[in-house]
């Protein structure tokens, strides 16, 4: 009784010398409390001993088994457990309640999570960054969407439009309607905007079993949350709903990889959307639940084996929860370590690069009309790898057509921007390794009616001797040195224009500026210029600049003009 009392109080060490020292001095002692010291040892991060205890019991249940994973677990990180490098924030996030699911704003400004008052209500908090890289006293975020009912493991998109959490006390009239703890979402058009009352996610996703902790993909495109309905591997799993063709799809499971016969709990999907990290019980840990992460294989698209994040995230205590920043750098987690009242706190730590997510920054895209500059109806941009490959469809936020877009750093992409009865207009984008987290990209598109206009450029006129249809070494000079700075161009269109006099029979003197044009073209053509982007045409004496009066006139009229498209 007195050991069991110690460990409750989390007195793992006396607890532990309670229980050997009973094992060897009682009658039957190693029988009775081998196990239970060993349970000790391990709490008080003394795996060796625990190891040890173990071996002296006779007892070979799945609690043993366990014994034995986290023991084997926590001499391969070959440190001892040191909870010091995690960091507990202040009293102005952090108080004697409950405070966990942390998650903190896409530009890093703003920290969210939930805080249980009285120990029973269950409510969003928000506190802004101070400029000493701490944050401000934590204010209640109101209503909505709080409300008397417990609200709780919020999700903001990244671009703060969108709010996805879960919601206690759903039990409808019938009694199977709804679960106990169903998934909502609640939207603003802008980040200074208040929030809309919160809608819950209807049938496809909320079931009358437990539905909760989301976790909204960086694409807004794949939400990850929590159920223990039919079809899982025991307990609560983890399982993903696609968004596409306009509806939230029927939710999949994770897999094996990741879901056991335990409780798997907090999905967080971090910015690469490929690296998912989340709590669990099931899986060897260091004592009760720890933080795992998993990351996507390529191709496949199969979630690969979990990983323990270790210490200092990890102890001998409950992780509850966890965000990784944009960076792949910095996490902040909840747990309930040092604390006898078993309270979460919310703590901030590095985090080591095998266990980081891939570095990304943050693209704010705008999508508008290049004329009128309002926001494309049904805006959208996908993304394309260098091989072709589909990353990913955004779409505008319907506020302001905006598009929040993360992108792994040192790498190029390809894009598509599309909006309705638009051009589509194509491009590639990447971000440097020493890019701005943060950056804003404007893309204007042009209406499918929309045309072009034109300007015409008279870049040359040459004229020619009465009956003379050969050109010059002394003209093609002058066209060259006309049309150099056209080359390469693109988008124009060179016509060569030629006319006579009015002497001569008006069929003969089409043929003649025929000729002409034909071998303008034909020196064009040489220089470089594509063949589709020259027109050449004969007008013989028609259009002429001044009145076929004189010899004089005459000569000026005898002429090929070289004009310019663009």
């Amino acid at each position: 009784m007195l050991g069991k009392w110690l460990f409750d109080a989390k007195n793992y060490i006396w607890s532990a010398r309670t229980f050997s020292t009973a094992a060897v001095k009682c009658v039957n002692g190693k029988s009775l409390f081998a196990l239970p010291a060993s349970r000790s040892f391990a709490k008080a991060q003394m795996p060796d001993s625990a190891l040890f205890w173990l071996s002296q019991s006779p007892s070979k249940n799945t609690e043993a088994e366990k014994i034995a994973a986290q023991s084997k677990l926590a001499l391969s990180f070959l440190r001892p457990l040191d909870t010091n490098q995690a960091r507990k924030l202040d009293i102005r996030v952090n108080t004697k309640v409950p405070e966990f699911c942390p998650t903190v704003s896409a530009d890093g400004e703003t920290l969210y999570f939930t805080r249980r008052i009285n120990g029973v209500n269950e409510d969003f908090y928000y506190a802004k960054a101070d400029s000493c890289g701490g944050w401000f006293t934590a204010r209640n975020m109101g209503y909505p969407p709080n409300t008397a009912s417990n609200e709780s493991a919020q999700s903001i998109s990244a671009d703060d439009h969108y709010l996805f959490f879960m919601r206690g006390d759903n039990r409808s009239e019938n009694g199977w309607g709804r679960g106990g703890y169903d998934l909502y979402l609640a939207y603003r058009i802008a980040a200074d905007s208040p929030w809309t009352a919160a809608e819950s996610f209807g049938a496809t996703i909320n079931t009358p079993a437990y539905e909760g902790m989301p976790s909204l993909s960086p694409s807004i495109s794949d939400l990850y949350f929590i159920s223990d309905k039919p079809g899982g591997y025991g307990g609560l799993d983890i399982w993903v709903s696609h968004f596409s063709f306009g509806l939230w799809q029927l939710p999949v499971n994770l897999g094996s990889n990741i879901n056991t016969a335990g409780n798997e709990t907090a999905p967080f999907i971090s910015s690469d959307n490929k690296t998912l990290y989340f709590a669990s019980d099931g899986h060897p840990g260091l004592g009760g639940s720890d933080l795992f992460m998993s990351k996507k294989e390529s191709g496949s698209g199969v979630w690969g084996n979990s990983t323990n994040l270790g210490v200092p995230i990890n102890s001998n205590a409950d992780e509850h929860s966890v965000f990784v920043c944009p960076d792949g750098k910095r996490t902040f987690f909840a747990s309930d370590r040092g604390n006898t009242n078993g309270n979460l706190d919310i703590y901030e730590s590095t985090l080591p690069s095998t266990l980081s997510p891939e570095g990304t920054a943050f693209a704010m895209c705008y999508v508008y009309d290049s004329f009128s500059k309002e926001p494309v109806l049904l805006g959208s941009i996908t993304l394309y790898d260098m091989a072709g490959n589909e990353l990913g469809q955004y779409h505008a936020n319907k506020g302001d057509g905006s598009i929040l877009m993360s992108l792994p750093v040192g790498k190029t992409f390809n894009y598509e921007v599309r909006g309705f009865n638009y051009t589509m207009l194509e491009g590639t984008i990447s971000f440097p390794e020493a890019c701005p987290k943060w950056c804003t990209i404007n893309f204007p598109l042009l209406s499918r009616d929309y045309v072009k206009p034109t300007q015409d450029s008279l870049v040359l006129t040459l004229f020619y001797p009465k009956n003379v249809t050969k050109i010059s070494d002394s003209q093609i000079v002058l066209l060259k040195t006309a049309l150099q700075d056209w080359s390469g161009q693109k988008d124009i269109s060179i016509f060569i224009n030629a006319y006579t006099d009015n002497t001569g029979t008006p069929m003969i003197n089409i043929q003649k500026s025929t000729v002409r044009a034909n071998l303008l073209y034909d020196v064009i053509s040489s220089m470089g210029f594509e063949p589709q982007t020259l027109t050449s045409t004969g007008f013989g004496d028609s259009n002429p600049l001044v009145e076929n009066t004189s010899p004089d006139n005459q000569d000026k009229n005898r002429r090929v003009e070289i004009v310019v498209r663009w």
